[in-house]
């Protein structure tokens, strides 16, 4: 993702058992960035291997500047960590329990993370007062309908519409 919260790359293909750093072997995106040799690079976590195009943190820190580094390092990576947790709050579908064909699987995701970048574009407010639960189902429990205004439920009822395409 980049500072913006928008989903610049999405590999969707791959199972989630499969270990991100054999997906990042395997990615155009690193086959495009490797070719500057450390012209741009990338942040990692320390479970990946270190290059001139993927930064990761020292392992373990020995110096005061070193921890420094790792600080604000984490503090970079962190904004892809709250990009997901926005994504998944914004399409509780995304959550644990999906009820899809493994098959339209890699195309909602896909189709999730296009919505949110034209949310993020559009200046989308994200502030929902029922979050999901912890596993991402919602399950329909009745009750009142509760929206901020008459505008917000029509553009809300307008992305479900729109995603209706691609289920």
């Amino acid at each position: 993702c980049d500072s913006q919260e928008r989903f610049t790359s999405v590999a969707a293909e791959w199972p989630g058992s499969v270990h991100d750093s054999r997906i990042w072997r395997r990615s155009p995106v690193r086959d495009i960035i490797s070719r500057y040799d450390g012209a741009a690079c990338l942040l990692g976590d320390s479970g990946y291997g270190i290059s001139p195009w993927l930064i990761t943190p020292f392992k373990p820190p020995q110096t005061d500047i070193q921890r420094r580094f790792n600080r604000v390092h984490a503090k970079e990576r962190v904004v892809i960590e709250r990009v997901f947790g926005q994504l998944k709050k914004r399409f509780p579908i995304l959550g644990n329990c999906v009820r899809l064909s493994l098959d339209r699987v890699p195309k909602v995701i896909v189709t999730c993370t296009v919505l949110h970048n034209v949310a993020k574009h559009l200046r989308d407010p994200l502030n929902f007062e029922d979050d999901a639960n912890e596993d991402g189902c919602n399950e329909d429990e009745g009750g009142e309908e509760v929206f901020e205004n008459q505008a917000t439920k029509q553009r809300g009822e307008q992305k479900r519409n729109e995603m209706l395409g691609f289920i």
